[in-house]
Parts: structure tokens; C-alpha cells; sequence
């Protein structure tokens, strides 16, 4: 035991170690952008045709798929990251992308085979080291926001504006989580999960722990399509804010998995890449303005993922999450007018899509709770009915189950969104910009979520009001139901 005490001495407060790793991870995420943008841009300058660098982009997506079930080695796949990186730029004897593509034959299809395979094997290294357990604490809300606000129009400034530095730069950015995997594990603030000092932290202080996983063979075949119509009973619009987060998710991944190094090409056949530095300081004055109101105005409104917005402005925080979606489609129309190609108009349509997708970002999990969150939320209810509270493995169960549905989506969105992107890229090199493809996508992105809105304000009103003595809590159905609980709980 003294030994356990000497050793926690030397460890890291835990509030210091988050704001370490925020920012190492924040700038791995900036790194990993830039090198992505650079593999689409050098694919641009292989073929000139959107579709070559649009087909990268989706092979990238898919390595990021795959690299979400590898096997939990930070320090592993963050060297196999750096390493895979040298080689593609340091080994033009091993693959021949710098070779003209005439001095060989078939170079061309030799160079993009090449290419393609380090798309994916960097997508697949890039996502298992950013997203795997630590004995850190996880990235914040607002880091992970930020970062996918601002990661791919980094990326694109930095290789189209300093294409000679750009791969240097990314390396740099990959350097401080690096460092941190390699050597500072001893003065991690979170102790190892399979330990004995995480057992004794766990029984007298509340650390971050692993999330329980389902066992897949003692799952009955369906649960899962059971489970959310269950969800959606007890959890008003559940489900279809489910549906309208994946739709987003996979139309907004295709578009920006295949304008942006096309737009930016166009940009460099004009001499006026300057206006990528507008796209981006657009960006940064929206990301400071949310700062600031976050700060000192919303700061009782919008508190941690884990706690929803107080009930007074539960009805206003659904009304923004519902204009926060338009508001992005109509930022790519903007973008995409002709009219509207001015560096400072540019500027305000990006700025425009980025200020809604950062009020969906953190509204998302406010209107659409975790089942955790809700219960935390509804305890007062039914301690008020005489109700008994949920308890830990009843929670757990729950969590658990959620979390695989959401590893269920996930592979979906991303299949989809592989299989979308290089549409968009054939559907640029057909119209010969990328101007009309974002009206096109844009209005037709609009018009589907009119219609959904309309078609979401009438089923209400033809449904059957439920009577008082149905309408239950949702973790009041799990004590209910004890039966469906038993039947749906796995073998851990």
C-alpha cells in the first residue's frame, strides 16, 4: 500500500492531465488532416479528375472503419502511422508515384493503386490511434468539435498554400501525442484498467472507466430493431432525430470527402488560393464567438454531455437543433452560388454552415440523451411517483446496449458514405465544377428535410393521444418490464 501511495504522488492531477491531452490530441487531429489532404492533392495532380481523389477518400473512410476494431495499442499504431508516413514519402524506390506516369507501363494505374493503399492503410492506423483507450482522460466535447470544424479546412490551407512544408507540418503536429504515448504512460492520471490500483480508485473515487461491451452470441437475432422501438416509445423523437443524425452525418462525409481538393485546384488554375485563407478565418471568428457565448452566456444552458439543458429551454434547444440543419444546407448552397464567389461572401457562406453545425454538434446529445443521461435527469420524476431508481446493472445493461446500436450505425454511415463520395466526385468531373454540384446537393438536401419536417408535424397530430396510466419514463420501462430485461441481458 505504501507503494501504491509513492506511486500516485508522482502521478498527474487529473484536470492537467485532460488539458494535456486535449491538446496533443487536438494536434495529432490537425496532423492527420494535413497528411490526408496532401495524399488527395498529389492524387489531383496525377490525374486531374475529382473521381481519382474522391475514390482515395473513400478508401481512407474505409480504413477508418476498420481501424475503429483494431486491437487497443495506442503507442503501436501511432508508430505505424509515423512510419507508414516515411515510407510514402521517403520510398520512391519501393512504389513509383514520383516516376512520370509515360517512363513506366500503365503508370498511371501503378501510382493510384499505390495511393490507394496508403489511403487506407493510413485511415486505418490514423482512427485506431486517435480513438483508442488510454490511461488519459478521453478528448473533450468541445476539443472533438472544434477539431471537426476546423480539421479539413486546416488541412487544405496548409498543402495548397505551403505545399513544400505540408508534410513536415503534419509530422510536427503528430509529435507532442506521440511523445506522450511513448513517454509519460508512468505519470498518466488514470491508473491501468486491469490492475489492482484501478479496482481500489474505482471503490472510493469515481474515475473514468470502460464502457461494458455486449457478448454478440448471447444476443437474441433483432434485439437491436426491439431495442430501439422500445427506445423511441419512451424517448419522444428519439428515433427520428436517430434517422435525421445519420442522414447529416453521411450527406455532410460524401460532400467533404469530394469537393474540397477539386475547389481547391480550381482555385489554384485561377491564382486566388488566397481565398482558402478566408474560408479559414471565417471559420475561426464563428469558433470565437461560440467561445465567447459559451462562455458567458450559455454557460448555465450548455453544461457537460452528460447533463441536458435545463427545462425552460429544452423547447427553444429543440427549435435551434431543427434550424441548425437547413442552416447547413442552405451554407452549401451559398458556397456554391455563382453570385456569391467573393472571398469575403465565401467567407460568410462557410462561416454560416460552421456556425450550425456547431449548434447541432453540441445540441445533438442534448435533445437526444444517452439512456444514462435521461435517467440521471428523471430521478426527481420518479422518486415523485413513488417509483424505485434504476439500479447499476440496469444501467449498465442499458448503456451497454445503446453503445452497440451505435456500433451497429456507425459501419452503415461510413459504408455509405464511401459509396456516396466518389458519385459526387464523377458528378464534379461531369459538370466540370463544383459549383453546381453544392447548389444541387444542397437544394436537394433542403427539400428532404422540409418534407421530413412536415411529415414529422403530422404524424403527432393523427396519432392517438395516450392515456395517463401508459405513458411511462424510459428507465422506469426496464423496472416494469423486469422480463424483458432478463431476456435481453447478456453473459458477461
Amino acid at each position: 500500500m505504501h507503494t501504491f501511495y509513492a506511486r500516485r504522488q508522482h502521478v498527474m492531477d487529473v484536470m492537467v492531465g485532460r488539458r494535456i491531452f486535449n491538446a496533443c490530441w487536438f494536434s495529432a487531429s490537425l496532423g492527420i488532416s494535413v497528411l490526408q489532404m496532401r495524399l488527395l492533392a498529389q492524387a489531383w495532380q496525377l490525374s486531374h479528375l475529382a473521381l481519382a481523389s474522391a475514390c482515395l477518400m473513400s478508401l481512407w473512410t474505409l480504413g477508418t472503419l476498420v481501424g475503429l476494431r483494431l486491437p487497443n495499442s495506442p503507442r503501436m499504431w501511432g508508430f505505424t502511422l509515423l512510419a507508414s508516413a516515411l515510407l510514402w514519402w521517403g520510398g520512391p524506390s519501393v512504389v513509383s508515384w514520383h516516376l512520370p506516369p509515360s517512363s513506366i507501363p500503365g503508370g498511371v494505374w501503378v501510382n493510384s493503386l499505390a495511393l490507394g493503399l496508403v489511403a487506407a492503410f493510413l485511415g486505418a492506423s490514423s482512427s485506431a490511434w486517435l480513438t483508442q483507450q488510454r490511461d488519459w482522460p478521453s478528448a473533450g466535447e468541445h476539443t472533438t468539435l472544434v477539431r471537426n470544424l476546423l480539421g479539413l479546412t486546416v488541412g487544405l490551407v496548409v498543402v495548397w498554400l505551403l505545399p513544400m512544408w505540408a508534410g513536415l507540418l503534419g509530422l510536427a503536429c503528430c509529435v507532442p501525442l506521440l511523445t506522450l504515448d511513448a513517454c509519460s504512460s508512468g505519470r498518466a492520471p488514470l491508473p491501468n484498467q486491469g490492475g489492482i490500483a484501478a479496482a481500489w480508485m474505482r471503490r472510493y473515487w469515481r474515475v473514468e472507466q470502460r464502457p461494458l461491451q455486449l457478448e454478440q452470441r448471447a444476443l437474441p437475432r433483432g434485439w437491436w430493431r426491439e431495442w430501439l422501438a422500445e427506445r423511441s416509445q419512451s424517448s419522444r423523437g428519439y428515433l427520428s432525430l436517430s434517422l435525421l443524425a445519420s442522414s447529416v452525418a453521411v450527406v455532410l462525409g460524401s460532400v467533404w470527402g469530394a469537393v474540397p481538393t477539386p475547389f481547391a485546384a480550381g482555385l489554384a488554375t485561377t491564382h486566388s488560393l488566397e481565398k482558402l485563407g478566408w474560408l479559414l478565418g471565417g471559420q475561426f471568428v464563428v469558433v470565437l464567438l461560440g467561445a465567447c457565448l459559451l462562455l458567458f452566456v450559455a454557460r448555465g444552458v450548455i453544461g457537460f454531455p452528460d447533463r441536458l439543458v435545463p427545462p425552460s429551454w429544452q423547447v427553444r434547444a429543440r427549435f435551434l437543433a431543427g434550424v441548425a440543419t437547413p442552416g447547413m444546407a442552405a451554407g452549401l448552397v451559398a458556397l456554391g452560388l455563382p453570385s456569391l464567389q467573393a472571398p469575403w461572401w465565401l467567407a460568410v457562406s462557410l462561416a454560416v454552415y460552421t456556425l450550425s453545425s456547431a449548434v447541432w454538434g453540441l445540441l445533438l446529445p442534448r435533445v437526444r440523451p444517452a439512456f444514462a443521461t435521461q435517467a440521471q435527469a428523471e430521478r426527481h420524476l420518479w422518486l415523485g411517483q413513488g417509483k424505485a431508481l434504476p439500479t447499476a446493472l440496469q444501467l449498465a445493461h442499458a448503456s451497454a446496449c445503446e453503445m452497440q446500436v451505435n456500433r451497429l450505425l456507425a459501419p452503415i454511415e461510413g459504408v455509405l458514405v464511401a459509396v456516396l463520395t466518389p458519385l459526387l466526385g464523377w458528378l464534379i468531373d461531369m459538370r466540370g465544377s463544383v459549383d453546381p454540384v453544392l447548389v444541387s446537393v444542397g437544394v436537394s438536401f433542403l427539400t428532404v428535410l422540409m418534407v421530413g419536417g412536415v411529415i414529422a408535424a403530422l404524424v403527432p397530430m393523427v396519432r392517438h393521444t395516450k392515456s395517463p396510466h401508459q405513458a411511462t419514463t424510459s428507465a422506469s420501462r426496464y423496472i416494469a418490464h423486469p422480463v424483458l430485461y432478463r431476456r435481453t441481458r447478456p453473459a458477461w
